[in-house]
């Protein structure tokens, strides 16, 4: 990934962002969420092109924001709920990411920040929603895809990222997989995709920084594909041990799941993820892969403690 962080390309970036306010000053540009997972990277990889961040959270003297304001980070009080605050943060800045988490009040939420979007006449505004959302192939009527059409109907100039899996949520069940193995309900020849969340911050840093390629698109992405028989060889191969696979029926596999998630992964198992993995890499190919992820976080030949 050194290319990322090349002296020219920053000492470039920098320049681009300074040119695009006009007045010799970097652009202020607004991240929804900046507390959580998706947030960070964004405002990480923002920070590290030249740009200002200002971060929307509703905990402004929280220990995640305070650790936001130590990097540089201009925090804000908002929150999606409120018409008001959306305003009030986007006032000075033309550009804006926003995310959400899952809420009751998801879909609403997100209308609130497209139509606080249009009054502040946001030239840019990148929403990270979910491939199991993608308008005629994901779960229908989820609220993700509500939000995204909403936005592509509002005129507001927009990018969506839907990202697959993330990775991340494999982090630290070392000692699970070495015990009990994989279990899903998927042949052995289903694909699989995934994404780490800092590859989301650079995929939305890339679309701000080249918007001109970026505007009007919608997208999955993802960053490895495999197979789950190759999905388990990979554990199996960074662990240095056999890594079984235990195939459940469908039914099964679903009856151990909270109610909540059981639509998602019966959507898993019958419909799946899609994504051009191979376009994705020939644009960036210093994407983070699986096995790579999994070596860079604590799997390589584990041992119990």
């Amino acid at each position: 990934m050194l290319y990322r962080f090349s002296l020219y390309l920053l000492i470039a970036l920098f320049m681009v962002a300074c040119a695009a306010t006009g007045t010799g000053e970097p652009e202020t540009i607004l991240v929804g969420g900046a507390t959580g997972r998706q947030g960070n990277a964004v405002v990480d990889e923002l920070l590290a092109r030249g740009y200002r961040v200002r971060g929307l959270t509703r905990k402004p003297g929280g220990k995640k924001a305070l650790a936001l304001a130590a990097k540089g980070v201009e925090v804000v009080q908002g929150d999606y709920a409120d018409s008001g605050s959306l305003l009030a943060a986007m006032e000075g800045v033309s550009r804006v990411f926003f995310y959400s988490g899952f809420s009751r009040n998801e879909v609403a939420e997100g209308k609130n920040v497209i139509v606080a979007a249009n009054e502040a006449a946001i030239d840019h505004l990148i929403y990270s929603s979910g491939a199991a959302a993608e308008p005629g192939h994901g779960i229908e009527g989820a609220a993700k895809m509500q939000v995204e059409i909403a936005l592509v109907e509002s005129g507001v100039p927009y990018t969506v990222f839907r990202p697959v899996a993330f990775m991340e949520n494999f982090r630290g069940q070392q000692a699970r997989t070495d015990k009990n193995g994989i279990t899903d309900s998927r042949a052995p020849d289903r694909l699989l995709h995934f994404i780490s969340i800092p590859d989301i911050g650079f995929l939305v840093a890339e679309a701000f920084d080249f918007p001109e390629q970026w505007k009007g698109v919608a997208v999955n992405i993802a960053s490895d594909v495999m197979t789950v028989r190759e999905y388990v060889d990979t554990y199996s191969k960074v662990m240095g041990r056999e890594v079984a696979y235990n195939r459940q029926p469908l039914e099964e596999y679903l009856a151990a799941m909270p109610k909540p998630l059981r639509p998602l992964f019966d959507w898993y198992d019958k419909v799946g993820y899609e994504a051009d993995v191979e376009e994705l890499r020939r644009r960036y190919p210093n994407l983070i892969t699986f096995e790579q992820y999994l070596r860079d976080t604590g799997w390589e030949d584990w041992q119990a403690e």
